[in-house]
């Protein structure tokens, strides 16, 4: 393995893992493997952060899609907020 994602998070101490699977799905297994079997919690600045689908049963084609899975405007606020707490004078609270 290249360890890619261990290597960026060296870089910015900070991880973000989106998938557009169920909680605990491709999301947790991601972080399990960065974290815990490559080690990389020796890097972290902040807590490691998860986004992923609801935890629900979707409706049938694009109007599940839109309500179900992370969209780019929870992508966006949830990466503002890992920079809103490293440095909240340059990335102030958007709430």
């Amino acid at each position: 393995m290249n360890h890619l994602i261990s290597k960026s998070l060296e870089k910015t101490n900070k991880i973000i893992f989106i998938d557009e699977d169920v909680p605990g799905g491709a999301t947790a297994f991601m972080l399990d493997q960065v974290i815990n079997k490559q080690r990389g919690y020796f890097h972290l600045d902040s807590q490691p952060v998860t986004l992923s689908a609801k935890d629900h049963r979707p409706a049938y084609g694009t109007d599940g899609d839109y309500f179900s899975k992370p969209s780019l405007n929870d992508i966006t606020e949830a990466i503002y907020n890992i920079m809103h707490e490293s440095n909240p004078k340059l990335y102030p609270s958007i709430f």
